[in-house]
Order: C-alpha cells, then structure tokens, then sequence
C-alpha cells in the first residue's frame, strides 16, 4: 500500500520511478549512487515491529539525507500544496536488480577458497537481508545454515532487532552444528550482530573494533568515525594502530556524512553498524559479513581467539522515562549540576574519568526518555559510576516520568 502510494505520488509530478522491489537498504543506496537517478526511497520501519513502518529518503550521492532535508521535507508535506504534472512519469520494473551490488560485495572478499572451509549459520529475522548475505556466502562457497529466511513483515521467526535477548536460536545451532560463526541481521539489513563459535553473542563495537583492527594493519593513519556512545575499545584500538578517531552525534546518517565529510576508510556503530568507505559509506550488514569472515580467514583463527586480543571494558546502557516535553528541562538540570565536569556536550552530556571510563546522558531522538551510558575498564569502577549518576539523571527527571 504505501509503495503505490509512493509511487502515485512521484509519478503524478512529472518523475519517473524504477520499482526494484524486495531490497535492502544498504542495497539501494548503493544502486542510488551507481545509477543516474536522483534519489531513492525505502520503504521500511528497519528494526521495529510490524506494526510500524516508514520512509528512509536517500540523496543522489546513495546516503541518507541530510537533517536540514528532512526537515524541509516534512515541511512541505504539512503545507499539503501538491500540483500534478501535464506529464506523468513512467515505471518500470526491475525487482531483484542488484548485479552491480554483488559485484561490489564479491570484489571485497580476501581468500576465496578459505571461504569454502567456514560453516556460517545467518538468522536474517525475516527480513530482507535473505537475498543478500546467505546467497553471496553461498556462492562463494561457504556451507550457509539459514534460520528466519523466509521473507516476512510480520518477522514470525523472532524481533526484528538483533539483540542477545533475540538471538537465542541462532547462538543454540552455531554451538549445535559446530560453526564457525552466526550473523544475525535487522529487518532492512543494514546492520549486523556476530555469535561466536561457543554460541556467544558479541556486541556490536568489538565487532567493529576488531574490524578496524584489521583494516588499520595495512592503512595506518586512516580515520576511523564512531558516535559519541560506543565503546573505548574502539579509540584503544585506534591508539594502538595509530588511527586517527573522529566522533559524531549518535545516528548512522551523522556517520555517514562524517566519513565522506573527513575521508576516513570505516565508520562503525555499537549497535552492529559497519561502513565500509571502499564499499561505500552506508551502513551495510553484508559488508559487515565479508569483513568479519576476511579477518577469520586471514588470521586462520577462530571467532571468539581473535576477539579476545582486544582489550576488554565493561558498560551499562539504561533507559530512564522521561515525558517529551521534560525531556529539554532535565537535560537543562543536568547541566547545571554538572558544570565543570562535563568533558562533551557533542550529543548530550559526557563526563570523562581521565581513560578510566565515562558515562554519556542524552535524550533519546525516537522515544519517550533519556539514556544512560556508562562504561569503565573494572565492573567495581562501573558501578561507582552508575550510583553516581543514575541518581542524578532520576532527579533531574523528578515525577516527569510516564
């Protein structure tokens, strides 16, 4: 419904409309750029449940749009002033067109023959990443295990978002088949979660740091762009293979725009997004795929051996309720209590511990409260931290609260 109302739309104002059909989001960014259209639209609600859905509106250079064009965008669509065209446009389709984009994916891939070596168990959720990562393992050879492949918006098999609470099946038939690794997608694909070969679910920023790890060997220097919340593994990291770490707001379009803004070769998020600049600048869970398996198989080590060489820290991340109209005023309150401390105001309140460990206050862009972020190199440090500051962020919040 809300395809054909897209493409009523766009027709009727004199635009022409290539209809690829099931796709992923990183995908279809990829075709934006690499194709002389103007824009492109996907029609998703990513990790939600079935009961959303909504517009992710890419630019003509294959990356979501920029804030400023959302907003006016979203202006324009209030004033509710539409004109049709003494011309219509005209739609074709190509559902399933992504040659170029697999081309793109298989030119990435280190060490084709080792690939037939893995068993790789992939739980795409349901969602669309079934047409992507489970068929180029495939094709390259590697023994692919699907669990959830079967396409469906009301995601049957589990939640869309790949979180350890979701992913309980997959981490029982990687321990059960004895494989080498699991992928776990979101329901457009664009990110990616790992499951050791034990069955253990990894966060998302050690995946990217181990990532960066290895692309840093061999492009020392390179830059390296993550939001303001993830990990310290990942600026350890940078220090160690002498990277330079950009930081940004919290959301993949601010990381998108910041790799190509500073020219860094990788962005990565904690919540399993990884972009690949050689690829392109997007977040995109089967590049994400290829990476982790290059670095499984050029190292000849398992998952889990590889992910033990970085350095290791311990974080909380909490979920406060706050009333959006309060949410301005605590964060207000926040500030004040915290003059003289703060070490960031990029994206909320950051307070820094001098490498032993910070924690990050913001509102949250989508839903009705504020999060907290803590994290520190002991569990004993990590606490003394949260009894510092959640009772701060509950106060500050005070009967504002659902």
């Amino acid at each position: 419904m809300l395809l054909e109302g897209v493409a009523a739309g766009l027709l009727a104002r004199g635009n022409d409309v290539d209809d690829r059909g099931l796709i992923t989001t990183p995908a279809l960014e990829f075709m934006v750029k690499n194709t002389p259209y103007s824009a492109g639209i996907m029609i998703t609600a990513s990790h939600n449940p079935p009961e959303y859905n909504g517009f992710k509106v890419v630019d003509s250079d294959g990356i979501e749009i920029p804030r400023a064009k959302e907003e006016k965008m979203e202006l324009l669509i209030h004033r509710d002033r539409w004109g049709a065209s003494y011309q219509p446009g005209r739609r074709v389709i190509n559902e399933g067109r992504i040659e170029s984009y697999f081309e793109k994916l298989e030119s990435q891939v280190l060490a084709r023959d080792a690939t037939q070596n893995l068993k790789i168990v992939i739980d795409t959720g349901n969602g669309v990443a079934a047409l992507t990562t489970p068929k180029l393992l495939r094709k390259l050879g590697t023994r692919v295990i699907g669990i959830n492949d079967a396409i469906d918006g009301e995601f049957p098999g589990r939640n869309s978002e790949p979180r350890p609470e979701n992913l309980g099946a997959l981490s029982k038939i990687v321990r059960e088949e004895e494989a080498d690794l699991g992928i776990a997608h979101d329901g457009d694909g664009d990110r990616a979660i790992f499951v050791d070969e034990t069955g253990t679910v990894q966060p998302g920023d050690r995946t990217l740091a181990l990532v960066e790890d290895e692309l840093l060997r061999s492009h020392p220097g390179a830059k390296i762009v993550t939001p303001i919340n993830t990990s310290m593994v990942v600026s350890e990291i940078a220090k160690k293979r002498k990277g330079k770490l950009v930081l940004t707001r919290v959301g993949s379009i601010e990381v998108s725009r910041t790799v190509v803004k500073e020219g860094a070769l990788l962005g990565g998020e904690e919540n399993g997004g990884i972009f690949y600049a050689p690829h392109h600048p997007v977040r995109d869970g089967t590049i994400a795929a290829v990476l982790v398996v290059n670095a499984i198989v050029r190292n000849r080590r398992p998952f889990s051996k590889l992910l033990d060489r970085l350095p290791r820290f311990h974080m909380v991340k909490e979920k406060i309720p706050c009333k959006e109209e309060a949410k301005s005023h605590a964060m207000n309150i926040l500030k004040t209590r915290l003059k003289g401390r703060i070490s960031s105001t990029l994206d909320g309140i950051r307070v820094d511990f001098e490498g032993r460990g910070w924690v990050l206050i913001r509102a949250s862009g989508t839903e009705p409260l504020l999060r907290l972020y803590a994290e520190a190199k002991t569990k004993n440090r990590l606490q003394e931290i949260l009894d510092e500051f959640r009772p701060l962020v509950l106060n500050a919040v005070g009967d504002r609260r659902l």
